[in-house]
């Protein structure tokens, strides 16, 4: 889940341990300390000289704070899409569900009850099922677009979920079978419905291509040789204007801690799907629209768990259970 904070409360930031790269950046900070403390040594027991002249070195300071500063803008520029990409995707579900229970609210016949409640299950297991996917280790593994393309029974998943948008641009078109003649959804009506089926197939299809388009690896690799080079070179150039054992392993481990923990931070936010504490909170910001498609359809907490619970079942013996479960109470 993403972490949340006050940014007025400087010390709590600061002294935060979830969420932060202090873990993995920690290492390479104390490493490059030690490497500055034993140039001192070496040098103070007239061992070996090992300083350089820094303004070789400094011509490199550019194209690595370049380097770094670019990885992680694009990171969060990802991350930030993505983001946007997927609040699109679930408020187009609920407007979608909206706007149809609008359209027939006044046919409170059995058959507008059952196709109400059935678009409702279909656009919430949609996207029960596109999130798991996006969330798929094997996904990421892969990295093709043709993943959304394919069924996957062994994951609970034996429609593709491309199929899945089908069979809900199928359902609309069936409208007809369910709604009396007098509140039949109006082709103009019916359209606007298609568009939003249209404008989730796509938000969806972008969001896949983020896990399936990594950052370039060309520059991805330029960039961590040329700051692994210049990090563990530079306490050799700090050396050279050193006059006591403490500057240098102290400008080390923050200029280490800075230069490191943002590529850690553009790892961090390359890949927004998963459990981590900074990815996406898939499941709460999916939880709110799936409630809201439940209400939509006009069922409550208790009988979407009755309908899960019946989910082995085909949806037309689903909703007629469903129904008969509402007369009896």
């Amino acid at each position: 889940m993403t972490i949340l904070y006050d940014s007025t409360k400087t010390f709590q930031i600061i002294f935060t341990r979830r969420g932060s790269v202090w873990d993995r950046v920690l290492p390479f900070s104390i490493l490059c300390s030690g490497l500055s403390i034993m140039i001192w040594q070496l040098d103070r027991l007239d061992i070996v000289q090992l300083s350089f002249n820094h303004k070789g070195h400094d011509m490199l300071n550019i194209m690595v704070a370049f380097l770094v500063v670019s990885r992680v803008s694009t990171a969060y520029n990802r991350f930030w899409n993505t983001r946007t990409l997927l609040s699109k995707a679930l408020c187009n579900c609920r407007q979608l569900s909206s706007l149809t229970a609008a359209f027939t609210n006044r046919d409170e016949s059995p058959k507008a009850k059952i196709f109400r409640i059935t678009l409702g299950k279909q656009i919430v297991n949609f996207i029960d099922k596109f999130l798991q996917v996006l969330q798929d280790d094997d996904f990421h593994s892969d990295k093709t677009i043709s993943y959304m393309e394919e069924s996957h029974v062994e994951k609970g998943i034996p429609v593709s979920i491309m199929d899945l948008a089908n069979e809900l641009y199928q359902l609309i078109v069936a409208q007809k079978n369910y709604l009396q003649p007098e509140h039949v959804i109006s082709i103009q009506k019916e359209v606007i419905l298609h568009k939003l089926i249209g404008e989730i197939t796509k938000c969806v299809t972008e969001l896949a291509t983020y896990p399936a388009t990594p950052y370039p690896f060309p520059k991805a690799q330029m960039s961590r040789i040329l700051l692994m080079v210049w990090i563990f070179t530079l306490p050799f150039a700090l050396h050279t204007n050193a006059t006591n054992p403490y500057t240098t392993p102290i400008m080390m481990f923050f200029i280490s801690y800075g230069f490191f923990g943002l590529e850690f931070v553009s790892i961090e936010l390359d890949d927004p799907f998963g459990c981590d504490d900074n990815d996406l909170d898939i499941k709460e910001l999916s939880g709110v629209i799936k409630a809201g498609i439940l209400a939509d359809s006009g069922l409550t907490m208790k009988h979407a768990q009755f309908l899960e619970m019946e989910n082995s079942k085909s949806t037309k013996a689903v909703v007629n259970n469903y129904l008969t479960k509402i007369e009896e109470e």
